[in-house]
């Protein structure tokens, strides 16, 4: 029986610095608890994700929503409440992305929670895209979402402990470097700059 259905794919793209700065941007999300953390709309960014967990869930061309959570006790204790607001805003997503948590002593729920957030992801939506835990000390990312082309902008930067100067991922060395672990789910896309990535370039981190 021939399959009509049709699959959508999300892009995502690392850009340096200077791109994502000068990019027209709105909505933005942030992790205060006192702000919005969770947004439904067209188009939504977030920035300086470290030990956060940040990302979105989305049916393409349909409908998205942005998130931004800190890796703090209040969040750890309303880890049900977040994850039921998240699905209550797009309830049945095909497709998401996860981005964030460092392995530091002094932030102990960063990793915890963003595995949370992995095994609920994983659990309930079909194709998931993860960026998980930066493995430099001093790392953070930016992101913009845009739902009218179905695109993930991604600007990660980073730098050791000894290094003053930050770096851009440029690369699809410095991309593996940055994470600990990477997983491009079924039919999204991935670029670095102009550059796409194909599955044959990198067949460890497409899934």
């Amino acid at each position: 029986m021939q399959n009509n259905s049709i699959s959508f794919t999300s892009k995502i793209r690392f850009v340096d610095r200077h791109i994502y700065k000068i990019m027209d941007k709105k909505n933005f999300i942030d992790f205060i608890h006192s702000k919005p953390n969770i947004l439904k709309a067209d188009e939504f960014y977030s920035e300086e994700i470290r030990t956060c967990t940040g990302g979105g869930l989305v049916n393409p061309y349909k409908e998205a929503e942005g998130f931004h959570f800190w890796d703090d006790y209040t969040n750890k204790k309303n880890f049900p409440h977040l994850v039921n607001s998240l699905f209550r805003f797009v309830k049945n997503p095909e497709r998401g992305l996860l981005i964030g948590s460092k392995e530091l002593e002094i932030f102990p729920y960063s990793v915890e929670q963003f595995n949370r957030f992995k095994k609920v992801f994983l659990e309930r939506v079909k194709n998931v895209t993860i960026f998980q835990q930066h493995t430099f000390p001093y790392a953070e990312t930016h992101y913009h979402y845009s739902l009218a082309d179905d695109t993930w902008t991604l600007c990660s930067h980073y730098r050791n402990e000894k290094d003053l100067n930050y770096k851009t991922i440029k690369t699809l060395d410095a991309l593996k470097k940055c994470f600990k672990n990477i997983s491009i789910a079924e039919g999204d896309r991935l670029f670095i700059g102009k550059k796409e990535i194909l599955p044959s370039d990198a067949p460890e981190i497409f899934k």
